[in-house]
């Protein structure tokens, strides 16, 4: 699926209603509210989908 990427996104670990948490350790704030906090497998498939268009803009590698 990612063959034309550059760099693959990174697999989520774990998600609360104000960050998220990625494979490497790193934590990122969410910076809008969340009416309910998504599963892991919903939150990736969220995050793949930007990272694809990010990389298609881009914006990253």
């Amino acid at each position: 699926m990612y063959l034309y990427m550059k760099t693959k996104p990174k697999m989520i670990t774990r998600v609360t209603k104000t960050e998220f948490e990625v494979d490497d350790g790193d934590i990122y704030p969410i910076p809008f509210d969340l009416d309910e906090v998504p599963t892991i497998e919903e939150f990736q498939r969220i995050y793949d989908e930007w990272f694809r268009l990010f990389q298609q803009k881009g914006l990253i590698e």
